[in-house]
This record gives structure tokens, sequence and C-alpha cells, in this order.
């Protein structure tokens, strides 16, 4: 499974709008995260990271085939 869909499946794990995923990112509109989240625009490792840090997560979790 690839990192954009892990990370579609915890924004809405959590209940989270694409707009509250833009402001964890620093991202002004929801326009900027749903870019990311449809692969319009690249992920940076960058993001991940921010990510990790907000949810806890391993950043090595974002590449394996398991989401926990």
């Amino acid at each position: 499974m690839e990192a954009l869909t892990k990370i579609k499946q915890m924004r809405k794990k959590y209940h989270l709008t694409q707009k509250d995923m833009a402001d964890i990112l620093g991202y002004k509109t929801a326009k900027a995260y749903h870019d990311i989240e449809s692969g319009r625009t690249k992920l940076k490792l960058e993001h991940i990271k921010k990510l990790s840090t907000r949810f806890n997560i391993p950043v090595e979790k974002f590449f394996d085939n398991n989401i926990t």
C-alpha cells in the first residue's frame, strides 16, 4: 500500500477533513492538501515527518503494509 493511501486512511480514521490535514501540514487551503492526497502534488518527506509526529506513528509505517 502506498503512502498516499495510508495518509487518506489515517485522515478518515481520525475523522479529519482535508482542511484539518492542510492545517497540520502548514497549508492555507484544503485544495493544497487535496492535491497531495490525489497525487497531483508530490508528497514530501517533510509532510510525512509532520504526520508522523502528529499521529505518533514512525515514519517507516508510511512505507510498510500495515498502518496500525
